[in-house]
């Protein structure tokens, strides 16, 4: 299996992470507020960019590290790194979380919601340590606090699961990717109520499914990527096309999840076969520089968004208590009730979301340069240290710096 081509690093993809970061932040927006002027078939569908992140991070993890998990050492400095690429920015931002939910709860007025119980609730004990501990993926509770964390718990399983096929399987990873693919695809198929929308329950199969479905698209990029892709920007205008369309169609909304949306992990491994060759207009249009922060962002983005939200539905409901009317109102969206916040005026709303996304953004921003980038260097350096089994000093400020650069962020 080995590689001998030159690094790749697929900026344009790192790109389009960030672009499906904020697609996922609005969507969470409109089942918030009340935005009619914004939930479009396509939003209500947004929460299928989620597969899209698991299908490149199988890509770009099967592209770092299928050719080094040879050894037990590395199989560890693997797993180390998965961690600390994800579980730092989430117990940071879950540790903030709940400091401010407490808070709001023994000082001042707060709804319903946000109240505080121990096993019950969006906002139990419970359900913390369950996030702590990453088993939010497992039908174990419901989603709880930072909601779009189930991801990440589900991701740090699935890569347990890589590193134990890449051993197993030897050169037959692609046969038994293609397997796990099928398996998953017919367990959501099968038990999952709301299939590719399945996330607290069956996440962590929905992660499955997508991860290898990745990893079978990084081979097929491998054998494809000598021949120039013709009609480079043709091809990439055809499968935004196609992935747009696909989620419009894929359902009416998070409550009416169609069977076709288990299609999801082969529609954009399919992009994202057709980007990693970075040879149209497209490509280039995506690596400019802010598309290139955005991407580098996107996993802090994903990370902060939600909590932002909670603050923001929080003010809303003061604003309302304060002026003495009623704020929080039931919505029908698609056939389905929904208790949403509404200002009254949807310039008004519009205008609230323009600041969520640029607070979101410039919050992702910090939350990277102090935590996410930080903490993935420390705990990298760590892992390489254990890889080499060497005696001295694990002090994190005395490691040597990672030899082997990762090529594409898999957030």
């Amino acid at each position: 299996m080995a590689d001998t081509g030159a690094p790749e690093r697929f900026e344009s993809l790192d790109s389009w992470r960030g672009i499906c970061a904020v697609m996922v932040a609005i969507y969470h927006f409109a089942f918030v507020m009340n935005a009619d002027s914004i939930r479009s078939a396509f939003i209500l569908n947004s929460y299928l960019f989620v597969d899209f992140f698991f299908v490149l991070s199988g890509f770009v993890v099967c592209h770092a590290y299928r050719d080094r998990l040879d050894a037990p050492r590395k199989v560890g400095g693997f797993i180390l790194r998965r961690f600390g690429r994800l579980w730092p920015l989430h117990a940071a931002i879950l540790f903030a979380m709940m400091v401010a939910i407490m808070a709001i709860n023994l000082f001042g007025p707060y709804p319903d919601q946000l109240a505080v119980h121990a096993n019950t609730g969006s906002y139990s004990l419970l359900a913390l340590v369950l996030n702590a501990l990453l088993l939010n993926s497992m039908s174990l509770y419901g989603s709880a606090w930072n909601g779009p964390a189930w991801s990440i718990g589900a991701e740090l399983y699935t890569y347990i699961l890589f590193a134990a096929v890449i051993v197993l399987s030897g050169r037959r990873l692609v046969a038994a990717s293609l397997l796990l693919v099928a398996g998953a695809s017919l367990a959501l198929l099968a038990l999952a109520p709301s299939y590719m929308n399945s996330t607290a329950d069956y996440g962590l199969v929905r992660c499955v499914a997508g991860f290898f479905t990745g990893v079978v698209a990084y081979h097929l990029h491998v054998r494809m990527r000598a021949r120039a892709l013709p009609f480079a920007t043709v091809a990439e205008v055809a499968a935004v096309a196609i992935a747009g369309l696909f989620v419009i169609v894929a359902g009416n909304g998070p409550d009416k999840v169609h069977a076709l949306s288990l299609l999801a992990p082969a529609v954009f491994g399919c992009a994202i076969l057709i980007f990693a060759r970075e040879g149209g207009a497209l490509s280039r249009a995506l690596r400019v520089r802010p598309l290139r922060a955005l991407g580098r962002w996107s996993y802090s983005i994903y990370m902060v968004h939600v909590p932002l939200l909670v603050l923001l539905a929080y003010g809303v409901w003061l604003y309302g208590e304060a002026a003495g009317i009623t704020v929080r109102r039931e919505v029908v969206v698609e056939g389905y009730v929904k208790h949403l916040y509404d200002l009254g005026h949807p310039m008004a709303t519009q205008a609230l979301l323009a600041g969520f996304l640029v607070v979101t953004v410039a919050l992702a921003a910090f939350t990277y340069a102090r935590i996410e980038d930080p903490w993935r260097g420390r705990l990298n350096r760590l892992a390489r240290r254990y890889e080499e089994g060497g005696r001295r000093s694990l002090a994190l400020g005395r490691l040597p710096a990672e030899a082997v650069p990762i090529p594409v962020r898999d957030r």
